[in-house]
């Protein structure tokens, strides 16, 4: 392939970075400019945010060491690898915790100190021990505020599935309205959100 068609890649898996689309399409183009670029620390940069993304840490850290390889001072792979080390520390460390007691203690404590994805874990585990509407809204809450609406979404409509009982519903949709609205833009004022 000649050096028009890598540029035309690079420029489109650019451009699909920078408009934050991280889907098959964009890992697919950045496996294709590192079969014709095997130094391309960029392509291996994004091919580790599309595994991050797609939870899949193993082949994310593995994509960034390739990348710090070919640049050694590449401060987006330093860093995400440093995230990466601190994400795997607080799931082994909710890993160990066996309690509900203990678990709503370590998230009060995260949460004080603004480590919301930390929470999510934790909630995240006191809601698989024990499935109650108040842990879900708490774990909700923790992806709120990380910006992480989608996966409010997905813990509503997982919710909504497995309780068909209508008051169930009821205090699902209470407790759910104001976690699921979400602001049009950084700009927006109170008064201009939107539901999904």
């Amino acid at each position: 392939m000649s050096n028009v068609n890598l540029q035309k890649l690079v420029d489109k898996a650019t451009e699909m970075a920078l408009g934050n689309i991280w889907g098959r399409n964009a890992y697919k183009i950045n496996m294709e400019i590192l079969k014709i670029d095997h130094n391309n620390c960029a392509a291996y940069t994004r091919l580790a945010k599309y595994y991050k993304l797609n939870d899949n840490s193993i082949e994310a850290k593995n994509m960034y060491l390739k990348a710090l390889a070919i640049a050694p001072n590449s401060r987006a792979a330093i860093n995400n690898l440093y995230d990466i080390e601190i994400d795997q520390k607080e799931s082994d460390a909710v890993d160990k915790i066996n309690t509900i007691k203990e678990l709503l203690k370590e998230a009060q404590k995260a949460m004080l100190k603004g480590k919301y994805r930390l929470v999510s874990k934790l909630f995240s585990k006191a809601y698989s021990i024990e499935p109650l509407l108040m842990y879900a809204v708490s774990l909700a809450d923790a992806y709120k505020k990380m910006g992480q609406h989608d996966k409010i979404e997905k813990l509503y409509k997982q919710l909504i599935d497995n309780n068909p009982v209508q008051a169930d519903v009821e205090a699902i949709n209470k407790e759910f309205k104001t976690l699921r609205l979400k602001k049009k833009s950084k700009s927006s004022e109170a008064s201009n959100l939107v539901l999904f």
